[in-house]
């Protein structure tokens, strides 16, 4: 693999550039029956730093609890870019990796470092430049489904 300083700007990538702005929605979290078992409201604040995607994620929640977590991401190839938590600690365990797909789709997986089993896998559709549509499948270790994440946003700058 180059070094990172050998990929193209993070800027001048497809589909990167077009997820930047605040994208306002609600999340609904399932079962591996697809029940309901949690649904909140949030708001993302994503750009382009230095070469870096910086995303805030401030969750509102029904019982009025408000939680920010934040996330950077790093160039790790042309399409690719490796997403870290910045205050979540659970995420060390954690390795993210996003990727381009068309010129919409952006796929998350997300693997447990010590195992190196997929843990999640998550679509962000732009739909278009004010609606986008992200489905979330999550799995337990042994590779059964754990749950699904249903989130409508539309962005609101």
């Amino acid at each position: 693999m180059s070094n990172a300083s050998s990929h193209k700007q993070l800027k001048d990538f497809k589909v990167f550039p077009k997820h930047v702005g605040t994208w306002s929605g609600y999340w609904i979290i399932m079962d591996a029956n697809a029940q309901e078992t949690a649904r909140f409201e949030a708001v993302l604040e994503q750009k382009i730093v230095d070469n870096q995607y910086v995303q805030t994620n401030t969750y509102k929640y029904p019982d009025g609890r408000t939680v920010i977590n934040n996330f950077i991401g790093k160039v790790i190839s042309d399409d690719e870019v490796e997403i870290a938590a910045l205050d979540v600690p659970e995420w060390q365990n954690y390795r993210t990796v996003a990727r381009e797909h068309g010129d919409s789709i952006i796929i998350f997986n997300v693997w447990d470092k010590t195992t190196g089993k997929l843990l999640a896998t998550e679509t962000i559709n732009l739909v278009n430049h004010t609606n986008r549509c992200r489905t979330t499948q999550r799995f337990t270790e042994e590779g059964k489904l754990k749950g699904l994440m249903l989130i409508v946003e539309e962005r609101i700058t």
